[in-house]
Protein backbone atom coordinates (compact mmCIF):
# COMPACT_ATOMS: atom_id res chain seq x y z
CA UNK A 1 0.00 0.00 0.00
CA UNK A 2 1.12 3.39 -1.08
CA UNK A 3 0.85 5.60 2.18
CA UNK A 4 -0.93 8.92 0.76
CA UNK A 5 1.31 12.41 0.58
CA UNK A 6 -0.99 14.31 3.17
CA UNK A 7 -0.44 18.23 2.11
CA UNK A 8 -2.19 20.45 3.70
CA UNK A 9 -1.43 23.78 5.40
CA UNK A 10 -3.78 23.87 7.62
CA UNK A 11 -3.67 20.42 8.85
CA UNK A 12 -0.03 19.77 10.17
CA UNK A 13 0.15 16.04 10.94
CA UNK A 14 1.61 15.82 14.52
CA UNK A 15 3.55 13.72 15.98
CA UNK A 16 2.08 12.72 19.29
CA UNK A 17 -1.22 11.42 17.77
CA UNK A 18 -2.05 8.43 19.60
CA UNK A 19 -2.17 4.98 17.98
CA UNK A 20 -5.52 3.34 17.90
CA UNK A 21 -6.36 0.35 18.70
CA UNK A 22 -7.12 -3.04 16.52
CA UNK A 23 -10.67 -2.63 17.54
CA UNK A 24 -10.87 0.72 17.08
CA UNK A 25 -14.19 1.90 14.68
CA UNK A 26 -13.11 5.04 12.78
CA UNK A 27 -14.89 7.38 10.74
CA UNK A 28 -14.09 9.25 7.91
CA UNK A 29 -14.11 13.30 8.47
CA UNK A 30 -17.48 14.95 7.54
CA UNK A 31 -16.47 17.30 4.93
CA UNK A 32 -14.17 14.94 3.08
CA UNK A 33 -14.85 14.68 -0.71
CA UNK A 34 -12.69 12.66 -3.07
CA UNK A 35 -12.18 13.56 -6.69
CA UNK A 36 -10.65 11.72 -9.41
CA UNK A 37 -7.79 13.53 -11.13
CA UNK A 38 -7.57 14.35 -14.39
CA UNK A 39 -5.76 11.91 -16.72
CA UNK A 40 -6.88 9.14 -13.98
CA UNK A 41 -3.79 10.31 -12.60
CA UNK A 42 -4.98 9.40 -8.65
CA UNK A 43 -7.19 10.95 -6.33
CA UNK A 44 -7.54 14.18 -4.79
CA UNK A 45 -8.80 14.42 -1.09
CA UNK A 46 -10.79 18.16 -0.55
CA UNK A 47 -12.08 19.13 3.02
CA UNK A 48 -15.29 21.32 2.22
CA UNK A 49 -14.05 21.64 -1.65
CA UNK A 50 -10.31 22.99 -0.83
CA UNK A 51 -7.66 20.42 -1.93
CA UNK A 52 -5.32 18.88 0.58
CA UNK A 53 -3.85 15.69 -0.47
CA UNK A 54 -2.93 13.40 -3.50
CA UNK A 55 -3.68 9.75 -2.92
CA UNK A 56 -3.76 6.47 -4.53
CA UNK A 57 -6.94 4.73 -5.17
CA UNK A 58 -6.41 2.01 -2.37
CA UNK A 59 -6.47 4.76 0.28
CA UNK A 60 -9.27 6.24 -0.93
CA UNK A 61 -11.24 3.00 -1.28
CA UNK A 62 -9.82 2.49 2.70
CA UNK A 63 -11.35 6.21 3.85
CA UNK A 64 -14.72 5.30 2.16
CA UNK A 65 -14.40 2.04 3.75
CA UNK A 66 -14.44 3.17 7.61
CA UNK A 67 -18.45 3.92 8.31
CA UNK A 68 -17.74 3.75 12.35
CA UNK A 69 -18.66 0.16 12.08
CA UNK A 70 -15.94 -1.56 10.62
CA UNK A 71 -12.88 -2.15 13.36
CA UNK A 72 -8.86 -1.55 12.13
CA UNK A 73 -7.87 -5.30 12.24
CA UNK A 74 -10.61 -6.18 9.58
CA UNK A 75 -9.74 -2.97 7.19
CA UNK A 76 -6.10 -3.93 7.76
CA UNK A 77 -6.86 -7.64 6.47
CA UNK A 78 -9.21 -6.06 3.56
CA UNK A 79 -6.83 -3.58 2.16
CA UNK A 80 -3.00 -3.88 3.92
CA UNK A 81 -2.98 -7.89 4.82
CA UNK A 82 0.91 -7.71 3.37
CA UNK A 83 1.64 -4.07 5.62
CA UNK A 84 3.07 -5.30 8.82
CA UNK A 85 0.71 -3.94 11.88
CA UNK A 86 3.27 -0.83 12.72
CA UNK A 87 3.43 0.35 9.10
CA UNK A 88 -0.50 -0.04 8.66
CA UNK A 89 -0.95 1.49 12.43
CA UNK A 90 1.87 4.49 11.15
CA UNK A 91 -0.34 5.22 8.28
CA UNK A 92 -3.51 5.10 10.20
CA UNK A 93 -1.59 8.23 12.66
CA UNK A 94 -0.88 10.09 9.41
CA UNK A 95 -4.55 10.39 8.02
CA UNK A 96 -5.60 10.84 11.35
CA UNK A 97 -3.41 13.77 12.13
CA UNK A 98 -4.37 15.37 8.82
CA UNK A 99 -7.97 15.22 10.00
CA UNK A 100 -9.74 12.54 7.30
CA UNK A 101 -10.75 10.90 10.47
CA UNK A 102 -13.11 11.98 13.00
CA UNK A 103 -15.84 14.74 13.15
CA UNK A 104 -14.03 17.37 13.87
CA UNK A 105 -12.88 18.28 10.23
CA UNK A 106 -12.35 22.17 10.15
CA UNK A 107 -14.31 24.63 7.69
CA UNK A 108 -11.77 26.51 5.38
CA UNK A 109 -10.75 29.87 5.89
CA UNK A 110 -13.92 32.17 5.17
CA UNK A 111 -13.40 36.26 4.77
CA UNK A 112 -11.74 36.74 8.14
CA UNK A 113 -9.39 34.18 9.34
CA UNK A 114 -6.80 34.53 11.35
CA UNK A 115 -3.61 31.80 11.06
CA UNK A 116 -1.62 31.49 14.63
CA UNK A 117 1.04 33.44 15.63
CA UNK A 118 0.75 36.69 13.21
CA UNK A 119 -1.26 36.42 10.40
CA UNK A 120 -4.73 37.81 10.14
CA UNK A 121 -6.52 37.63 6.48
CA UNK A 122 -9.22 39.97 5.16
CA UNK A 123 -10.85 38.19 2.33
CA UNK A 124 -13.29 37.95 -0.75
CA UNK A 125 -14.68 34.79 -1.32
CA UNK A 126 -15.91 36.08 -4.95
CA UNK A 127 -12.35 35.87 -6.04
CA UNK A 128 -13.23 33.46 -8.90
CA UNK A 129 -15.41 35.20 -10.22
CA UNK A 130 -13.31 38.30 -10.28
CA UNK A 131 -10.30 36.35 -11.69
CA UNK A 132 -12.54 34.61 -14.52
CA UNK A 133 -13.38 38.02 -15.47
CA UNK A 134 -9.93 39.65 -15.76
CA UNK A 135 -9.07 36.59 -17.68
CA UNK A 136 -11.55 36.74 -20.34
CA UNK A 137 -10.70 40.32 -20.82
CA UNK A 138 -6.79 39.38 -21.58
CA UNK A 139 -5.69 38.64 -24.91
CA UNK A 140 -4.47 34.93 -25.58
CA UNK A 141 -1.23 34.73 -25.98
CA UNK A 142 0.61 31.22 -27.55
CA UNK A 143 3.11 30.37 -24.29
CA UNK A 144 5.88 30.36 -26.91
CA UNK A 145 5.43 33.74 -27.92
CA UNK A 146 5.32 35.18 -23.86
CA UNK A 147 8.03 33.34 -23.27
CA UNK A 148 9.95 35.04 -25.86
CA UNK A 149 8.77 38.10 -24.44
CA UNK A 150 10.06 37.42 -21.08
CA UNK A 151 13.15 36.61 -22.27
CA UNK A 152 13.95 39.52 -24.25
CA UNK A 153 13.05 41.74 -21.16
CA UNK A 154 15.10 40.26 -18.85
CA UNK A 155 18.11 40.09 -21.02
CA UNK A 156 17.33 43.96 -22.19
CA UNK A 157 17.54 44.39 -18.06
CA UNK A 158 20.78 42.22 -17.38
CA UNK A 159 22.32 44.33 -19.91
CA UNK A 160 20.90 47.44 -18.79
CA UNK A 161 21.82 46.70 -15.12
CA UNK A 162 25.57 46.71 -15.86
CA UNK A 163 25.58 49.75 -18.22
CA UNK A 164 24.40 51.78 -15.40
CA UNK A 165 26.10 49.88 -12.36
CA UNK A 166 27.89 53.25 -10.78
CA UNK A 167 24.53 55.04 -10.79
CA UNK A 168 22.74 51.71 -9.32
CA UNK A 169 25.53 52.01 -5.94
CA UNK A 170 25.01 55.60 -5.71
CA UNK A 171 21.24 55.09 -5.76
CA UNK A 172 21.73 52.59 -2.58
CA UNK A 173 24.23 54.85 -0.78
CA UNK A 174 22.40 57.82 -1.37
CA UNK A 175 19.47 59.07 0.80
CA UNK A 176 16.57 59.56 -1.46
CA UNK A 177 14.53 62.47 -2.10
CA UNK A 178 11.07 62.44 0.40
CA UNK A 179 8.53 62.58 -2.90
CA UNK A 180 10.84 60.17 -4.34
CA UNK A 181 10.05 57.58 -1.76
CA UNK A 182 6.68 58.09 -1.55
CA UNK A 183 6.62 57.18 -5.01
CA UNK A 184 8.66 53.84 -4.82
CA UNK A 185 6.43 53.05 -2.26
CA UNK A 186 3.05 53.09 -4.07
CA UNK A 187 5.06 51.44 -7.33
CA UNK A 188 6.14 48.90 -5.30
CA UNK A 189 2.48 48.56 -3.37
CA UNK A 190 1.16 48.00 -6.96
CA UNK A 191 3.63 45.67 -8.06
CA UNK A 192 2.66 43.05 -5.05
CA UNK A 193 -1.16 43.80 -5.68
CA UNK A 194 0.04 42.71 -9.72
CA UNK A 195 2.24 39.34 -8.10
CA UNK A 196 -0.84 38.12 -6.23
CA UNK A 197 -3.15 38.42 -9.35
CA UNK A 198 -0.64 36.98 -11.44
CA UNK A 199 -0.89 33.95 -9.43
CA UNK A 200 -4.70 34.19 -9.72
CA UNK A 201 -4.67 34.90 -12.90
CA UNK A 202 -2.30 32.20 -14.12
CA UNK A 203 -4.41 29.49 -12.37
CA UNK A 204 -7.49 30.41 -13.58
CA UNK A 205 -5.93 30.01 -17.24
CA UNK A 206 -4.80 26.55 -16.56
CA UNK A 207 -8.33 25.87 -15.42
CA UNK A 208 -8.16 26.61 -11.46
CA UNK A 209 -9.83 28.59 -9.34
CA UNK A 210 -8.20 31.19 -6.51
CA UNK A 211 -10.58 30.21 -4.24
CA UNK A 212 -10.15 33.88 -1.92
CA UNK A 213 -8.12 36.56 -2.34
CA UNK A 214 -7.56 39.74 -0.26
CA UNK A 215 -5.27 41.82 2.38
CA UNK A 216 -3.59 40.15 5.22
CA UNK A 217 -1.32 41.04 8.46
CA UNK A 218 1.58 38.86 7.78
CA UNK A 219 3.78 38.83 10.82
CA UNK A 220 2.64 41.91 11.43
CA UNK A 221 3.90 43.21 8.10
CA UNK A 222 0.69 44.64 5.24
CA UNK A 223 0.61 42.58 2.14
CA UNK A 224 -1.71 41.13 -0.28
CA UNK A 225 -2.45 36.87 -0.86
CA UNK A 226 -4.34 34.93 -3.25
CA UNK A 227 -5.13 31.39 -2.03
CA UNK A 228 -4.18 29.00 -4.86
CA UNK A 229 -4.63 25.52 -3.63
CA UNK A 230 -6.61 24.38 -6.00
CA UNK A 231 -3.89 24.27 -7.94
CA UNK A 232 -3.29 20.93 -6.82
CA UNK A 233 -5.67 19.98 -9.03
CA UNK A 234 -3.97 20.64 -11.66
CA UNK A 235 -2.65 17.58 -13.76
CA UNK A 236 0.85 18.99 -14.76
CA UNK A 237 3.44 19.93 -12.66
CA UNK A 238 4.75 22.54 -15.01
CA UNK A 239 1.40 24.28 -14.56
CA UNK A 240 1.79 24.17 -10.68
CA UNK A 241 5.26 25.66 -10.86
CA UNK A 242 4.03 28.29 -13.24
CA UNK A 243 1.55 28.84 -10.80
CA UNK A 244 3.93 29.69 -8.27
CA UNK A 245 6.56 31.65 -10.46
CA UNK A 246 4.01 33.87 -12.15
CA UNK A 247 4.31 36.18 -9.27
CA UNK A 248 8.14 36.76 -9.26
CA UNK A 249 7.87 36.98 -12.69
CA UNK A 250 6.04 39.85 -12.34
CA UNK A 251 8.56 41.61 -10.22
CA UNK A 252 11.47 40.68 -12.22
CA UNK A 253 10.03 42.03 -15.64
CA UNK A 254 9.04 45.44 -13.35
CA UNK A 255 12.94 45.77 -12.54
CA UNK A 256 13.80 44.89 -16.08
CA UNK A 257 11.66 47.36 -17.49
CA UNK A 258 12.74 49.95 -15.33
CA UNK A 259 16.18 49.81 -15.89
CA UNK A 260 15.49 49.63 -19.38
CA UNK A 261 13.58 53.12 -18.89
CA UNK A 262 16.07 54.11 -16.44
CA UNK A 263 18.35 54.46 -19.43
CA UNK A 264 16.45 56.48 -21.34
CA UNK A 265 14.86 58.91 -18.75
CA UNK A 266 18.16 60.23 -17.44
CA UNK A 267 16.43 63.31 -15.29
CA UNK A 268 17.51 62.87 -11.86
CA UNK A 269 14.68 61.84 -9.71
CA UNK A 270 13.34 60.13 -12.02
CA UNK A 271 16.37 58.13 -12.92
CA UNK A 272 16.89 57.67 -9.29
CA UNK A 273 13.37 56.58 -8.64
CA UNK A 274 13.50 53.92 -11.24
CA UNK A 275 16.66 52.32 -10.39
CA UNK A 276 15.15 51.98 -7.02
CA UNK A 277 12.29 50.25 -7.96
CA UNK A 278 14.69 47.93 -9.86
CA UNK A 279 17.02 47.52 -6.46
CA UNK A 280 13.92 46.65 -4.72
CA UNK A 281 11.81 44.46 -7.26
CA UNK A 282 15.01 42.24 -7.68
CA UNK A 283 15.39 41.88 -4.02
CA UNK A 284 11.40 41.16 -3.77
CA UNK A 285 12.15 37.89 -6.33
CA UNK A 286 15.22 36.53 -4.33
CA UNK A 287 13.65 36.72 -1.23
CA UNK A 288 10.40 35.09 -2.85
CA UNK A 289 12.53 32.25 -4.30
CA UNK A 290 13.97 30.90 -1.12
CA UNK A 291 13.00 27.53 -0.82
CA UNK A 292 13.47 27.24 3.20
CA UNK A 293 10.55 30.27 4.05
CA UNK A 294 6.79 29.59 2.72
CA UNK A 295 7.17 31.72 -0.51
CA UNK A 296 6.67 30.75 -4.19
CA UNK A 297 10.66 29.48 -4.77
CA UNK A 298 8.81 26.76 -2.13
CA UNK A 299 5.60 26.21 -3.40
CA UNK A 300 7.41 26.17 -6.72
CA UNK A 301 9.69 23.37 -5.63
CA UNK A 302 7.09 21.77 -3.50
CA UNK A 303 5.14 21.33 -6.73
CA UNK A 304 7.92 20.35 -9.01
CA UNK A 305 8.48 17.19 -6.58
CA UNK A 306 5.06 16.92 -5.99
CA UNK A 307 5.50 16.64 -2.38
CA UNK A 308 2.49 18.32 -0.54
CA UNK A 309 3.27 19.91 2.80
CA UNK A 310 6.90 19.39 1.85
CA UNK A 311 8.20 21.80 4.24
CA UNK A 312 6.57 20.94 7.19
CA UNK A 313 7.14 17.19 7.09
CA UNK A 314 10.74 17.73 6.43
CA UNK A 315 11.27 20.29 9.51
CA UNK A 316 10.07 17.61 11.96
CA UNK A 317 12.78 15.24 10.09
CA UNK A 318 15.40 17.27 10.86
CA UNK A 319 13.54 18.19 14.38
CA UNK A 320 13.96 14.39 15.14
CA UNK A 321 17.37 14.36 13.81
CA UNK A 322 18.16 17.06 16.15
CA UNK A 323 16.50 14.94 19.39
CA UNK A 324 17.64 12.15 18.42
CA UNK A 325 21.07 13.91 18.37
CA UNK A 326 20.83 16.09 21.76
CA UNK A 327 18.23 13.80 23.22
CA UNK A 328 18.84 9.98 22.42
CA UNK A 329 15.01 9.73 20.78
CA UNK A 330 14.47 6.47 19.36
CA UNK A 331 14.75 6.94 15.59
CA UNK A 332 11.68 7.22 13.49
CA UNK A 333 10.53 6.66 10.01
CA UNK A 334 11.06 9.64 7.65
CA UNK A 335 8.12 11.98 7.64
CA UNK A 336 9.72 13.20 3.43
CA UNK A 337 10.80 10.15 2.11
CA UNK A 338 13.86 12.37 0.51
CA UNK A 339 17.84 11.88 1.20
CA UNK A 340 17.80 15.69 1.48
CA UNK A 341 14.90 15.65 3.85
CA UNK A 342 17.04 16.52 7.03
CA UNK A 343 19.41 18.76 5.50
CA UNK A 344 16.32 21.08 4.07
CA UNK A 345 14.14 20.36 7.11
CA UNK A 346 17.44 21.87 9.53
CA UNK A 347 17.82 25.19 6.58
CA UNK A 348 14.00 25.98 7.27
CA UNK A 349 14.10 26.01 10.74
CA UNK A 350 17.06 28.41 10.76
CA UNK A 351 16.61 30.78 7.59
CA UNK A 352 13.17 32.00 8.99
CA UNK A 353 15.17 32.89 11.80
CA UNK A 354 17.93 34.69 9.85
CA UNK A 355 15.94 36.74 7.96
CA UNK A 356 13.86 38.50 10.69
CA UNK A 357 17.38 39.13 12.74
CA UNK A 358 18.83 40.51 9.36
CA UNK A 359 15.13 42.40 8.92
CA UNK A 360 15.50 43.50 13.08
CA UNK A 361 19.26 44.36 12.41
CA UNK A 362 18.96 46.73 9.57
CA UNK A 363 15.60 48.41 10.85
CA UNK A 364 17.91 49.15 14.13
CA UNK A 365 20.82 50.02 12.50
CA UNK A 366 18.49 52.60 10.16
CA UNK A 367 16.27 54.29 13.03
CA UNK A 368 18.70 54.57 15.56
CA UNK A 369 19.13 57.81 15.16
CA UNK A 370 15.37 58.91 14.50
CA UNK A 371 14.91 58.83 18.71
CA UNK A 372 12.99 57.28 20.92
CA UNK A 373 9.24 56.78 18.90
CA UNK A 374 11.21 55.17 16.36
CA UNK A 375 13.09 53.70 18.75
CA UNK A 376 10.16 52.24 20.34
CA UNK A 377 9.01 50.78 17.14
CA UNK A 378 12.40 48.35 17.07
CA UNK A 379 11.60 47.40 20.51
CA UNK A 380 8.20 46.23 20.08
CA UNK A 381 9.88 44.34 16.60
CA UNK A 382 12.28 42.53 18.94
CA UNK A 383 9.76 41.61 21.68
CA UNK A 384 7.57 40.27 19.47
CA UNK A 385 10.17 38.22 17.91
CA UNK A 386 11.30 36.93 21.43
CA UNK A 387 8.38 36.22 22.83
CA UNK A 388 7.04 33.77 19.31
CA UNK A 389 10.68 32.54 19.95
CA UNK A 390 10.29 31.34 23.19
CA UNK A 391 6.44 29.73 22.17
CA UNK A 392 8.47 28.14 19.70
CA UNK A 393 11.36 26.72 21.75
CA UNK A 394 8.53 25.62 24.60
CA UNK A 395 6.37 23.76 21.99
CA UNK A 396 9.30 22.15 20.73
CA UNK A 397 10.50 20.95 24.27
CA UNK A 398 6.82 20.07 25.26
CA UNK A 399 6.90 17.52 21.99
CA UNK A 400 10.11 16.20 22.70
CA UNK A 401 9.12 15.49 26.22
CA UNK A 402 5.95 13.51 24.76
CA UNK A 403 7.92 11.81 22.94
CA UNK A 404 9.00 9.27 25.17
CA UNK A 405 12.99 10.28 25.80
CA UNK A 406 14.44 10.47 28.89
CA UNK A 407 13.18 13.88 30.98
CA UNK A 408 16.04 13.61 33.06
CA UNK A 409 18.69 13.77 30.00
CA UNK A 410 16.58 16.44 28.36
CA UNK A 411 16.62 18.63 31.64
CA UNK A 412 20.43 18.24 31.76
CA UNK A 413 21.10 18.63 28.42
CA UNK A 414 19.21 21.82 28.07
CA UNK A 415 20.38 22.85 31.53
CA UNK A 416 23.72 22.44 29.77
CA UNK A 417 22.78 24.18 26.67
CA UNK A 418 21.77 27.32 28.33
CA UNK A 419 24.58 27.67 30.57
CA UNK A 420 27.18 27.09 27.75
CA UNK A 421 25.13 29.73 25.76
CA UNK A 422 25.20 32.24 28.81
CA UNK A 423 28.84 31.71 30.17
CA UNK A 424 29.92 32.08 25.86
CA UNK A 425 27.91 35.53 26.02
CA UNK A 426 29.20 36.84 29.01
CA UNK A 427 32.95 36.00 27.97
CA UNK A 428 32.73 36.68 23.86
CA UNK A 429 33.79 40.42 23.35
CA UNK A 430 32.06 42.17 20.76
CA UNK A 431 32.86 45.97 19.78
CA UNK A 432 30.45 48.50 20.99
CA UNK A 433 29.07 50.89 18.51
CA UNK A 434 26.11 53.85 18.36
CA UNK A 435 24.94 55.31 14.94
CA UNK A 436 24.47 59.13 14.96
CA UNK A 437 24.36 62.02 12.80
CA UNK A 438 26.77 64.16 11.13
CA UNK A 439 26.20 67.72 9.61
CA UNK A 440 28.79 70.02 7.96
CA UNK A 441 28.56 73.24 8.73
CA UNK A 442 30.36 76.03 8.11
CA UNK A 443 32.01 76.13 11.11
CA UNK A 444 33.09 72.59 10.84
CA UNK A 445 31.66 68.94 11.29
CA UNK A 446 29.58 68.16 14.09
CA UNK A 447 27.57 65.31 15.83
CA UNK A 448 24.07 65.30 16.41
CA UNK A 449 21.22 63.43 18.00
CA UNK A 450 17.85 63.25 18.38
CA UNK A 451 16.19 66.16 20.01
CA UNK A 452 14.54 63.44 22.63
CA UNK A 453 18.26 62.46 23.45
CA UNK A 454 19.89 65.18 25.39
CA UNK A 455 22.53 63.01 27.83
CA UNK A 456 24.84 61.28 25.38
CA UNK A 457 28.29 59.90 26.55
CA UNK A 458 30.28 60.82 23.49
CA UNK A 459 33.78 59.37 24.70
CA UNK A 460 36.85 61.75 24.47
CA UNK A 461 38.84 61.14 21.28
CA UNK A 462 36.43 58.13 20.11
CA UNK A 463 36.86 57.05 16.59
CA UNK A 464 34.08 58.12 14.51
CA UNK A 465 33.48 56.20 10.91
CA UNK A 466 31.28 58.83 8.73
CA UNK A 467 29.57 57.34 6.15
CA UNK A 468 26.47 58.20 3.40
CA UNK A 469 22.84 58.04 4.72
CA UNK A 470 21.64 55.53 1.97
CA UNK A 471 18.68 54.08 1.60
CA UNK A 472 19.28 50.16 1.43
CA UNK A 473 23.78 50.72 1.91
CA UNK A 474 25.94 53.18 3.61
CA UNK A 475 28.86 54.11 1.34
CA UNK A 476 32.29 55.25 4.09
CA UNK A 477 33.11 58.39 3.35
CA UNK A 478 35.70 59.61 5.84
CA UNK A 479 37.33 59.35 9.56
CA UNK A 480 37.15 61.39 12.26
CA UNK A 481 37.58 61.89 16.32
CA UNK A 482 35.30 62.46 18.71
CA UNK A 483 35.59 66.16 21.13
CA UNK A 484 32.56 66.29 23.01
CA UNK A 485 31.07 69.08 23.91
CA UNK A 486 27.92 70.40 26.01
CA UNK A 487 24.76 69.07 24.40
CA UNK A 488 23.53 72.14 22.58
CA UNK A 489 19.96 72.36 20.76
CA UNK A 490 19.88 72.76 17.02
CA UNK A 491 18.06 72.06 13.44
CA UNK A 492 19.60 69.36 11.07
CA UNK A 493 19.10 67.99 8.17
CA UNK A 494 16.43 65.10 7.69
CA UNK A 495 19.27 62.87 5.97
CA UNK A 496 21.34 63.55 9.18
CA UNK A 497 18.88 61.23 11.00
CA UNK A 498 16.94 59.63 8.69
CA UNK A 499 17.85 57.91 4.63
CA UNK A 500 15.24 60.44 3.76
CA UNK A 501 15.90 63.77 2.24
CA UNK A 502 13.08 66.93 2.06
CA UNK A 503 14.50 70.00 0.39
CA UNK A 504 13.57 73.11 2.82
CA UNK A 505 13.27 70.43 5.76
CA UNK A 506 14.93 70.10 9.35
CA UNK A 507 14.14 68.68 12.43
CA UNK A 508 15.21 69.33 16.04
CA UNK A 509 18.66 67.64 17.08
CA UNK A 510 21.00 68.27 19.83
CA UNK A 511 25.05 68.96 18.77
CA UNK A 512 26.74 66.35 21.38
CA UNK A 513 30.15 66.63 19.67
CA UNK A 514 32.69 68.32 17.08
CA UNK A 515 34.26 65.77 14.73
CA UNK A 516 37.79 66.09 14.27
CA UNK A 517 37.99 64.98 10.55
CA UNK A 518 40.50 62.98 8.87
CA UNK A 519 42.84 65.05 5.80
CA UNK A 520 42.12 62.16 3.87
CA UNK A 521 38.38 62.46 3.99
CA UNK A 522 38.22 64.45 1.10
CA UNK A 523 34.88 66.32 0.55
CA UNK A 524 31.86 65.23 3.09
CA UNK A 525 28.27 65.26 2.01
CA UNK A 526 26.48 67.75 3.58
CA UNK A 527 25.19 65.44 6.11
CA UNK A 528 25.12 61.49 6.83
CA UNK A 529 25.59 59.03 9.54
CA UNK A 530 28.22 58.39 11.73
CA UNK A 531 29.09 55.29 13.84
CA UNK A 532 31.23 55.88 16.73
CA UNK A 533 33.06 53.31 18.35
CA UNK A 534 32.33 52.92 22.59
CA UNK A 535 34.71 50.07 23.54
CA UNK A 536 34.47 46.25 24.10
CA UNK A 537 31.89 44.61 26.01
CA UNK A 538 30.33 40.79 26.38
CA UNK A 539 27.73 40.05 24.30
CA UNK A 540 24.50 40.46 26.08
CA UNK A 541 25.82 43.72 27.17
CA UNK A 542 26.16 44.91 23.22
CA UNK A 543 22.86 43.21 22.43
CA UNK A 544 21.11 45.11 25.20
CA UNK A 545 22.97 48.25 24.56
CA UNK A 546 21.96 48.44 21.07
CA UNK A 547 18.98 46.34 20.73
CA UNK A 548 16.91 48.50 23.83
CA UNK A 549 18.64 51.03 25.50
CA UNK A 550 20.34 53.34 21.80
CA UNK A 551 17.06 52.70 19.69
CA UNK A 552 15.28 54.02 22.64
CA UNK A 553 17.30 56.71 23.17
CA UNK A 554 17.30 56.26 27.06
CA UNK A 555 19.08 58.76 28.95
CA UNK A 556 22.70 58.05 29.33
CA UNK A 557 22.86 55.14 26.67
CA UNK A 558 26.40 55.79 25.81
CA UNK A 559 27.73 55.40 29.42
Amino acid sequence: MTVPRIGSARRRASAETPPLAADARPRLASGVVFEEAAHGEGWIATFHGVPSARMSGTIVELLTAMDGHTALRDLRARFAASESEESFGQLIRRLSAAGFLGDDARLPPGRLSYRPPFTLQVATLRAPALFGGMNRLLLPVPPRVLLWVVAVLLSGGILAAIAQAGELRNALTRPIALPGLVVVVVVLSLLTLLHECAHGLTLTRFGGSARRAGFMLFYLTPAFFVDVTDGWRLRDRRQRIAVALAGPAVHALAAAVALLAALLLPQPAVHEVLLLVAVSCVGVVLLNLIPFVRFDGYIALMSAVDEPNLRVRAMRDGADFLARILFGGRRSSMHLERWWSVPFGLASLVAPAVLVLFAIARAVRALAGGGPILGLLVVTLEAVVVLVAVSLLAKALLRIFRSGVSRLRVISVCALLLATIVTAGAFIPVPVTATLGFVARDDGVVLVQAAQNVDVDVPAGAHVVLTSSGILANDRVGDAVARPRRPTPTEAPLDALLPVTAAGVSVPAVVVARLEVAEEAGNLPPAGQARIELGVRNLWQTLWTTGVTMPLSLPGSGK
